[in-house]
């Protein structure tokens, strides 16, 4: 029998149409789903999951068509003759001081963000929580600090992971450059 898709939309028809999906996730990437909701402009973690599902249709369509998917500096737009942005509705209030435990410092020459009230990286947070077996919880117990303010280093160090590691290789090669030895497993403060 053929199936009819003229079938008028209803909310019951549309309630038996859905499929529960579960996903096993890692306690890290769990508390980070949890910030995300709690940061972001959606009403629960399903609305959530599903405008990061739509956000992943987007770009594998993009990508079937012959489209490669790029993140480029917004000064360099101007000078792109043709291209499509991503927009996902949810991240838009983010995007100006979208840290809220998180601050740059220029003035100590690296790139990555600090731990608003301490003179932290949030590499150096990471290190010492992986060094010390920590998890959210315990290295903000340990050190003091808000769990969120550590979700949020967390989130930011798995989105800026290249830019994190090349400041530490380099602090490294300058410190043992200049005659400092290192533990195995230290990171330079």
């Amino acid at each position: 029998m053929p199936h009819d898709t003229k079938q008028p939309f209803d909310k019951d028809h549309n309630k038996r149409d859905k499929v529960r999906v579960q996903v096993d996730l890692t306690t890290a990437q769990a508390a980070l789903l949890a910030l995300l909701e709690k940061r972001l402009s959606v009403r629960s973690r399903a609305d959530l999951l599903q405008q990061a599902y739509g956000t992943f249709l987007w770009i594998v369509d993009e990508m079937l068509s012959g489209r490669r998917i790029v993140s480029v500096e917004s000064e360099i737009l101007s000078r792109l003759e043709r291209f499509k942005e991503l927009s996902v509705p949810a991240v838009e209030p983010l995007i100006f001081g979208h840290y809220q435990y998180l601050i740059p410092r220029p003035e100590k020459g690296r790139k990555q963000l600090y731990l608003k009230g301490r003179n932290m990286t949030v590499g150096q947070l990471i290190y010492k929580m992986r060094a010390n077996g920590l998890s959210a919880e315990q290295a903000a117990e340990d050190m003091d600090l808000p769990v969120e303010q550590v979700m949020e280093a967390l989130a930011y160090y798995h989105t800026h992971r290249e830019l994190i590691e090349s400041e530490i290789e380099e602090e490294k090669q300058y410190l043992l450059s200049h005659g400092v030895e290192l533990e195995p497993g230290t990171v330079p403060g």
